[in-house]
């Protein structure tokens, strides 16, 4: 496995693989991986003849310094990692490398797709999600990307970037992969207590309750919504940031129970803010 810091060498490992005519699959990360980044790695082996794995803390999507500086880390433990499970090249740049200084930031938005769910209640994040992404498409110019559902939003937006600027690229969507108890996997899980991480389980099983309750007759959406509000709430120490039925394409608020949905919440357990969704289909009213 290559480890590479500087975009020179990164660029120099690229052309040799285009030379050869080698498909590239790309998993962006930021790091302290676990299973779930693993099966974008998977995903990318099977369909592709060369897998990178970036592993950046971007700080430029976080809109709380306290959250940037937190954010778990550990490096050697993902080196090891992505080389067991055959990567090819793990890009592991600095922050000088991704943004030198300069005095024309770009900033990038797609206001439609960011008006709901974490683009609302975290201003700034996915302009800073769409800045350093682009960027990392340019440098490691692969064919696929591989994004996990579970940032369900970050894969829509990113999409729509990809389909807008004509970046030749096919983003492919992971399905989210979850804990025994059906906890989304996270990098974000490793900061909960051992009582929040128990606390934390509401989360699945609120879902679970939203597939039950909607099939069972229950079309009134605002009584829905807060059936699944005060399941939520029954746990210690829970804040909800937001609980949002939209539309899978577009991102825009629903307003009634029919066809496909997206059931999609972000919930603070402790200090911890935990992201997950789910798209229903809904019978027909």
């Amino acid at each position: 496995m290559i480890v590479a810091s500087e975009i020179s060498e990164l660029k120099k490992i690229l052309s040799t693989w285009k030379q050869n005519g080698d498909s590239i699959g790309f998993c962006p990360t930021m790091g302290t991986l676990h299973a779930g980044h693993m099966d974008l790695v998977e995903t990318s082996k099977k369909q592709c003849s060369k897998t990178i794995v970036s592993i950046f803390i971007n700080p430029t999507q976080f809109n709380d310094p306290k959250d940037f500086a937190a954010y778990p880390k550990n490096t050697d433990a993902d080196l090891k990692l992505c080389e067991e499970k055959g990567v090819d090249l793990v890009f592991l740049p600095n922050v000088d490398v991704m943004y030198p200084k300069t005095s024309t930031p770009i900033q990038m938005s797609i206001p439609s797709l960011q008006s709901s769910l974490c683009g609302r209640t975290r201003p700034g994040h996915f302009e800073g999600v769409l800045q350093i992404v682009a960027k990392l498409f340019h440098l490691t110019e692969p064919n696929f990307a591989f994004f996990g559902l579970k940032d369900y939003q970050q894969f829509r937006v990113i999409s729509a970037m990809v389909e807008e600027l004509n970046f030749p690229i096919q983003v492919v969507g992971v399905p989210t992969k979850r804990e025994s108890d059906g906890l989304a996997m996270s990098s974000r899980n490793l900061r909960l207590t051992p009582k929040d991480r128990e606390t934390a389980s509401l989360i699945p099983r609120m879902f679970q309750l939203a597939k039950k309750t909607v099939m069972g007759g229950e079309r009134d959406l605002k009584v829905w919504k807060e059936i699944l509000t005060d399941f939520l709430l029954t746990g210690m120490n829970v804040k909800i940031d937001y609980l949002e039925v939209v539309d899978p394409i577009t991102l825009q608020p629903v307003t009634n129970l029919s066809g496909a949905i997206l059931l999609a919440t972000a919930v603070f357990v402790g200090e911890v803010r935990l992201i997950d969704n789910e798209i229903l289909n809904c019978p027909p009213t």
